[in-house]
């Protein structure tokens, strides 16, 4: 049944706005699934590829029009911004994303009568647009159908192929349900094959402890208000709060404060902070926080969105590791500003506090060595799965800072405590992840939570962390296999004799 141009364009836009709720905090993960099946019965509509292509830009609106709305509280609640400007501008944003999925169901529909096996075009397109958002103008690794992946047994893939090999599966098992639906009981097989050889990946420990005992880890949680955050009338109490913390804390083996806790840059204020450093030393406890880096040069200086360490030092270790760390993935209009000498002074938003932070040009190395090695990441950089695990494999946990205060009463720090789930998944590494109003949270190896903060008051979480060492596939795969098997995926289905575990065509 061909449905009317009108009518699929709404199905499309429905089947993108349910792919968000199958993530974090709604978390229901069926409707990843369901929503690649209604997207491929829009994709069978189109007549033409410029139908298709309209159908796929409607589906990534619906997609991001709900998974990322909380770009609109950001520029309404805490930039000054019009709300008429913030629902335009927060249009544009989720219209460029769109563009994706548009590219994405013009080149299925372009491709599809010469292929043998539609369904794997559809497939290795989807995971090849994936990896090319997450990469292109510095990417945007933001709501991938994999993270609904966390709630099921497909969660065993990824520390073999990551979370775009999590998405992967997921999509071929929407179109495996809709193949059985259509009287294919064949495919009942292999969709029950990969879910119980998820089960089966899920069992294994890829990494080992690396202590005989947890170490104890305290999160601190400010609760700063934005407005109130870079004032140098606030700086004193900012710190008498989480340096009061600390003392209280320092039987804790680390301490760790969010991103920018130390509102003020580093060089001014490291002076006073020997004290806690020295006694944090005594007591043979570490702390790391977030703060502002800055390197003098000839015509100013450059500025680093940076976490330091404080206490023991690590000595001789070896490999030596850095004692700070400069975030590597910074946000556009947020971190900095993209054609600065466009945007720079045209509103509020493109003047927020810190926002002319500078990529480090050097490599980053570990935040601390001894005695458990640990990668830092900032924020937004905990979305990129590979810069992630590059780190990872030399660490024994992950410690992650951010400031989701921006986003608050959102959906965005759900989904970017997900993210963190699934980077620990991927690298079977805990994750500690500290921030100035929520989500705070401590997460094992397998991505469980096991200590969580209440949301947007001040809080102390502490509980008990298990470093892990050793590697996953990932750590040293990253995206290559998958990447690999996505383009796989579409070029072997142009060959004669190619043939696969999919039927040639689903028709509906």
């Amino acid at each position: 049944m061909r449905l009317t141009r009108k009518t699929n364009l709404a199905l499309s836009t429905f089947a993108g706005a349910l792919a968000p709720l199958a993530l974090a905090p709604v978390s229901l993960w069926p409707l990843a699934p369901l929503s690649i099946i209604l997207f491929w019965l829009s994709l069978q509509s189109c007549t033409s590829t410029r139908q298709a292509s309209l159908a796929g830009f409607a589906y990534g609106l619906g997609y991001f029009g709900v998974g990322v709305s909380w770009v609109f509280v950001s520029m309404v609640d805490h930039s000054n911004t019009h709300w008429a400007l913030a629902g335009l501008l927060t249009l544009l944003f989720c219209a460029g994303l769109g563009l994706f999925y548009g590219l994405f169901a013009g080149l299925f529909h372009g491709f599809k009568t010469h292929h043998r096996c539609p369904s794997l075009l559809f497939l290795g397109l989807w995971v090849s647009l994936d990896l090319i958002r997450g990469w292109l103008l510095t990417g945007f690794p933001w709501l991938y159908l994999g993270y609904a992946g966390i709630e099921t047994s497909l969660v065993g893939y990824a520390p073999l192929i990551g979370i775009h090999g999590v998405s992967l599966l997921l999509a071929a098992s929407g179109l495996l349900v809709y193949g059985v639906s259509i009287a294919k009981p064949c495919r009942l097989l292999l969709l029950a094959a990969m879910w119980l050889v998820g089960f089966g990946l899920n069992l294994i420990h890829w990494t080992q402890p690396s202590t005989p005992t947890p170490i104890k880890v305290t999160l601190l949680q400010g609760n700063i208000a934005l407005q109130n955050k870079w004032l140098p009338q606030h700086l004193t109490p900012t710190l008498n709060y989480y340096l009061g913390q600390s003392y209280q804390h320092l039987d804790s083996d680390l301490i760790v404060w969010p991103e920018t806790a130390i509102p003020t840059y580093w060089d001014y204020i490291q002076p006073s902070m020997q004290a806690i450093s020295l006694t944090a030393t005594a007591h043979n406890s570490k702390i790391i926080s977030g703060t502002v880096m800055r390197e003098s040069q000839n015509q100013g200086a450059n500025y680093f969105n940076s976490l330091v360490v404080l206490g023991p030092q690590d000595g001789s270790s070896e490999p030596p590791a850095q004692g700070y760390y400069h975030k590597q993935r910074l946000v556009p209009f947020g971190e900095y500003i993209p054609l600065e000498q466009w945007f720079r002074g045209a509103i509020d938003f493109f003047d927020l506090p810190m926002s002319a932070f500078k990529i480090p040009t050097e490599e980053q190395g570990l935040l601390t060595h001894s005695p458990v090695p640990i990668a830092g990441n900032i924020c937004y950089e905990i979305a990129y799965p590979q810069l992630v695990a590059k780190q990872a494999a030399a660490a024994q946990m992950i410690v992650t800072v951010s400031n989701d205060t921006w986003f608050e009463h959102s959906l965005a720090p759900w989904q970017h405590l997900q993210i963190a789930q699934m980077r620990a998944i991927e690298n079977a590494k805990p994750v500690a992840r500290a921030t100035n109003s929520g989500v705070s949270a401590l997460i094992d190896a397998k991505g469980h939570i096991t200590a969580l903060a209440p949301m947007y008051q001040p809080a102390q979480l502490t509980g008990l962390v298990e470093p892990k060492q050793g590697t996953t596939p990932y750590n040293w795969g990253l995206n290559w296999p998958i990447t690999l098997l996505s383009l796989g995926l579409v070029l072997f289905g142009f060959c004669r004799n190619f043939t696969g575990f999919f039927p040639h065509r689903l028709k509906p």
